[in-house]
């Protein structure tokens, strides 16, 4: 039998957009200094007591409204369209919302993590890393609830394969990457050092909604 009726497709893929940009990272890097500064005074109660910050997560408020980070709000906003329409999305009755934009720091004594979670009522979510000394990293799982009543023994986890349950990267500072909301990732235990980056989630709205023009 020959092999021309024969086909090898792949479908339900999930993407991960990543990339490089380290001409951000001094101005970015100052202008969320007085950010973190801020959420390191709320713990200052739970430092001077304990005299090391092992486990703490430096989380900022609100950074959108920021006038120095503008172009970043604006080109992720646009980069966020453009790949949500890459991927297939019609969104000519939508339009994109920033749910939350804000950067955090991860313990310099170590011990930052954040255990598996997604990013409900969001569709595009994403890192820009501020600071990384291989302290810790995203780790994506599988989104396919499904698969995961079924998965084998994998022949070589160091291989990208349809068996891969999960994919870790170790992003070097100035790396931006935007990936789909519902997939789960988490933060892997930190070691110490410097780990810092701004998470954001983008909702795309129906106008609609926006206009207010939903059922009474």
């Amino acid at each position: 039998m020959g092999t021309d009726n024969i086909k090898h497709e792949s479908f339900f893929a999930t993407p991960i957009y990543s990339e490089y940009k380290p001409e951000w990272l001094n101005e970015l890097n100052n202008a969320c200094k007085p950010y973190l500064q801020e959420a390191k005074d709320n713990k200052k109660e739970y430092l001077d007591k304990h005299n090391n910050d092992f486990g703490i997560i430096y989380h900022s408020k609100s950074i959108l409204h920021e006038p120095k980070i503008k172009f970043l709000v604006d080109y992720i906003g646009k980069k966020s369209w453009d790949l949500l329409e890459q991927w297939g999305a019609n969104l000519e009755n939508h339009s994109l919302v920033y749910s939350s934009f804000w950067v955090q720091e991860f313990a310099k004594d170590g011990g930052g993590h954040h255990r598996v979670h997604i990013h409900e009522n969001s569709h595009v979510s994403g890192f820009y890393f501020l600071e990384n000394d291989n302290s810790s990293y995203p780790l994506f799982h599988d989104p396919r609830h499904g698969a995961a009543m079924t998965y084998l023994p994998e022949k070589d986890e160091n291989k990208v394969t349809f068996s891969n349950k999960y994919i870790n990267y170790q992003p070097l500072a100035g790396t931006l990457m935007l990936f789909p909301s519902y997939l789960p990732h988490e933060y892997v235990l930190s070691k110490g050092g410097k780990f810092k980056f701004i998470h954001i989630n983008i909702q795309a709205v129906s106008n609609n909604v926006l206009n207010n023009e939903g059922s009474r």
